[in-house]
């Protein structure tokens, strides 16, 4: 009882600790200031200088990220210093991440930038733009919500039962297994409503890749803009068959799941190339036998 108590007063004191950290990071044009300086220290004006308001405004959004001690001053000569200090936030990585889970990020986002750098060319690069009569509110909902719904086989090992996304920054895409179950990607871009992108193996082996999902709304609906890009050694056949099971994941049984609510995935009535995906999968082939 006397640790559970202890624990308590422990967790009310980093919350009273971290509130003006919070308090400092939820505004834009702290967070913007922030951003200039992690470039280098500017001085007062320099910082002013890159923002509509006034100069007063300005000096008073310092001082908020001051008091979070998240940027220090220094007067050198007639000018103001403002510098950089990121150990507040190092603090708030530690509280919710494992080293083990550091590194595994880390890495995601490096591959995802390389990607988006073009630093190499992938061995595998699809892009889609699929129009889908729905808001892109119900398209976000479809992808993140009920994934189940649209996803299935061919797109999955032949052991998975069904699948799970949780659908938050650093949340994982798992397929479930009888005895286990195995991750398929990880989100590492998120903004809801409009835009999702996932990293990880894809059953890609030692190669990784990265779906893309960018929600517009266009008069007919949504238009969604998708990508998928893997770098690594991929077997040319393997890599040859994306471009269309995306085609089939997205533009027909996501598209199918917001349009008309009928479920393609492994959560619902299964998808339409039944022959193709029977001869891929065993446990397909003798689910269908069974229901």
């Amino acid at each position: 009882m006397k640790g559970k108590v202890v624990q308590i007063h422990e967790q009310a004191a980093l919350e009273a600790q971290t509130a003006s950290l919070w308090r400092a990071l939820a505004d834009p044009t702290r967070r913007q200031i922030l951003d200039l300086l992690t470039e280098r220290p500017r001085i007062t004006g320099d910082i002013a200088s890159h923002f509509a308001i006034s100069r007063i405004a300005v000096m008073r959004h310092l001082g908020v990220l001051a008091a979070a001690k998240l940027v220090t001053s220094r007067k050198r000569g007639r000018e103001r210093w403002h510098y950089l200090n990121a150990v507040p936030i190092q603090h708030l990585h530690e509280r919710w991440t494992t080293p083990t889970s550091a590194g595994f990020a880390s890495s995601l986002l490096r591959l995802q930038g390389r990607a988006e750098a073009d630093v190499d060319r992938p061995a595998i690069d699809v892009a889609l733009d699929v129009t889908i009569a729905g808001t892109p509110n119900q398209v976000f909902a479809a992808l993140t919500e009920d994934i189940g719904g649209w996803w299935g086989y061919p797109a999955l090992d032949s052991r998975a039962l069904s699948v799970s996304l949780d659908a938050s920054l650093g949340g994982d895409f798992i397929e479930h297994w009888e005895d286990g179950g195995q991750l398929v990607a990880t989100v590492t871009g998120l903004s809801t409503d409009n835009h999702l992108t996932m990293t990880g193996p894809f059953h890609l082996g030692l190669a990784v890749g990265m779906a893309a999902f960018e929600l517009e709304e266009i008069a007919d609906g949504t238009l969604l803009h998708f990508t998928f890009r893997a770098f690594g050694d991929i077997d040319p056949a393997k890599a040859e068959g994306f471009g269309g099971g995306w085609n089939e994941l997205v533009g027909t049984r996501l598209k199918a799941l917001v349009e008309t609510g009928t479920r393609m995935g492994i959560d619902g009535d299964g998808p339409t190339n039944v022959h193709a995906i029977e001869e891929a999968h065993p446990r397909e082939q003798a689910r269908r036998r069974s229901s």
